[in-house]
Parts: C-alpha cells; sequence; structure tokens
C-alpha cells in the first residue's frame, strides 16, 4: 500500500493494542523489545507509549518508561514491514518528547547489542556512551566467603512497610540518572523472590538488595547501600547472604546480575564473590529528550553508576 505521511496519525498506546503489540514482539524479528522493569499490560494501562495508526490500523508503536529522576528506557519499538522505519521512529518520537520532558525527563536510553538495533540508534541519533556487563554465578555456597556485618547492623528479610525507607536509600546512593523513582522500588519489591535489607539496631535502613526471579533461578535486580555506609562491607554482606539464602532453597540456582563495565568496584566484588562476566557487553544508547530544559549530555560519574 502506499502510505503517505499525511495518512498517518500518532495516538497514546491503549489497553485495546495489547494483542497487536504482542503479535510484533513474539513474530517480528526486528521489533526491540527490552521489558525491565515492567510489563506491556504496565504500560498500556498508564498511558506510557504512543502509536502510529495508518486507517485505524496500528503500524508502528514506540514505549519509553520514565525509570530516574531524567532517564526513560526505550522498552519497545515496531513498525510493520511495510513502513518507513525512519518516519515511524521520527514521528512517534516527536509525539513521546514533550510528555517526557514535562515528567522531567531530559534523556531516553536503550539498550544495544544486535547489528540492526546497533544501526537503529547510530542512525535514530543516539550514542553510545557505555557499555553494560552480565555476569553469572553458579555456586556453589559452601565457596562464597564469610560476610558478616558490622556488629551494630543487622540483616534481615525486608519488610513491607521498610520499602519507603528502602526507596530513599536507593535516591541517595545513586546519580539522579540511575536512581530508581519510588513506585519503582515498589514494584521490584512485590515481584522480589529474595529481598533484605540492612539495618541499624533502631531501624534505620542503611542498604538493599532484591532478587527477582529467572529462568535460570534469580537475578539480582538491586542493590543499594547508603552513602554513609559505603566501603564498609554492606554491599558483600547483602549479595553473600542473599545468595545463601537462595541457594539454600535452591541448591542448584543460578544468579545473574548486570552492572557497568566502567563499574570497577561493582565488577570487584562480583567478581570475588564467584561471579563470571559472559564475553559480550552489551552498548547503552542515549539520546536527548528534544523538549526537555535540561537536555544536557549524562556526566561521567553518573555514566559509571551499575
Amino acid at each position: 500500500m502506499d502510505l503517505l505521511r499525511s495518512a498517518l496519525w500518532t495516538r497514546p498506546l491503549t489497553p485495546a493494542d495489547r494483542w497487536a503489540l504482542l503479535d510484533a514482539i513474539y513474530t517480528d524479528p526486528h521489533t526491540y523489545y527490552y521489558p525491565g522493569w515492567t510489563a506491556l499490560g504496565d504500560w498500556l494501562a498508564q498511558g506510557l507509549g504512543w502509536g502510529l495508526v495508518f486507517e485505524d490500523a496500528l503500524v508502528a508503536a514506540l514505549v519509553a518508561v520514565p525509570e530516574s529522576d531524567i532517564w526513560a528506557w526505550l522498552r519497545l519499538f515496531t513498525a510493520r514491514g511495510d513502513v518507513p522505519t525512519g518516519l515511524a521512529w521520527r514521528m512517534l518520537w516527536r509525539a513521546a518528547a514533550a510528555p517526557l520532558a514535562a515528567q522531567g525527563i531530559t534523556h531516553v536510553v536503550g539498550l544495544g547489542g544486535r547489528r540492526w538495533v546497533d544501526r537503529f540508534f547510530r542512525q535514530g541519533g543516539f550514542r553510545h556512551t557505555a557499555d553494560l556487563r552480565s555476569l553469572l554465578w553458579r555456586g556453589p555456597a559452601s565457596a562464597l566467603p564469610a560476610a558478616t556485618p558490622r556488629a551494630d547492623l543487622r540483616i534481615a528479610p525486608l519488610p513491607a512497610d521498610a520499602v519507603d525507607a528502602a526507596a530513599q536509600v536507593d535516591r541517595l546512593a545513586f546519580d539522579p540518572a540511575w536512581r530508581l523513582r519510588p513506585e519503582l522500588v515498589h514494584r521490584v519489591y512485590a515481584e522480589a523472590r529474595l529481598a533484605l535489607w540492612a539495618c541499624t539496631p533502631d531501624g534505620r535502613a542503611v542498604g538493599y538488595v532484591c532478587f527477582t526471579p529467572a529462568p535460570h533461578g534469580a537475578h539480582l535486580a538491586r542493590l543499594a547501600v547508603h552513602p554513609d555506609w559505603q566501603g564498609q562491607g554492606v554491599g558483600r554482606a547483602l549479595v553473600v547472604q542473599g545468595l545463601q539464602r537462595l541457594s539454600h532453597s535452591d541448591p542448584g540456582l543460578w544468579v545473574s546480575v548486570n552492572t557497568q563495565r566502567a563499574n570497577t568496584r561493582a565488577l570487584r566484588l562480583y567478581r570475588r564473590l564467584g561471579f563470571e562476566p559472559n564475553p559480550t557487553d552489551q552498548p547503552l544508547w542515549v539520546s536527548p529528550v528534544p523538549h526537555a530544559t535540561a537536555a544536557s549530555a549524562p556526566s561521567a560519574s553518573a555514566l559509571a553508576r551499575p
């Protein structure tokens, strides 16, 4: 069919688009899809995506989910085979930019690694700013080093009434580009296979870790330590106790984790605990949001965070 630009229009995605999007996700090899912390149903219910329509049919879609103070992660982009990809991206990007900027988002971030995805990002004006490294722990728990926290700290399962305190630790532990929005900390906690916190005798949170379910066992989804307590073995103790507890209930499980290749401190911790790196890193691509009022590039220190 002859797709004229004047015949295409954009609109917010709705729950009614679910099946069309699932069809693209599972049948089109050139659909970009990284669900991350949230899922398709959440995006549609919250109006986080935009669709491109031709003759009442959804022919392309884009979802960018705000997950930190200033970054939204590109979670979905798809365009039907007879739709020019570049045109679909430009129209959807323009539609999404102003709503993202209104939420304080200055940059959209995506994960590459496939040749067509990296080419797409380059052509779309994204910059390759960093690389993410995946690591895998296969056990055994008996090989883990001792990691006893300080005498004035206690590590225990994170209770529901302490999740807000954990979210505050997260905000203090990371730069704006990497700190999770509080609602996402609650989401990760709700889905966690295991969540632990480190706290003082009077109940002040100083760190937390969440492991979420994964096909291979578990994924170390989040680790945060209050700045005043960093460098004192709190993160190490949280990870070790988490691995020990998970292995006790499921002796054969593997645990994955992702961090930035430039984050040598985190990599050193995980390697010492027996995590082995995947030989292939994933490039991180970043683009400023055109309508953002503070669209300066992320600082080097921000990009060094996990």
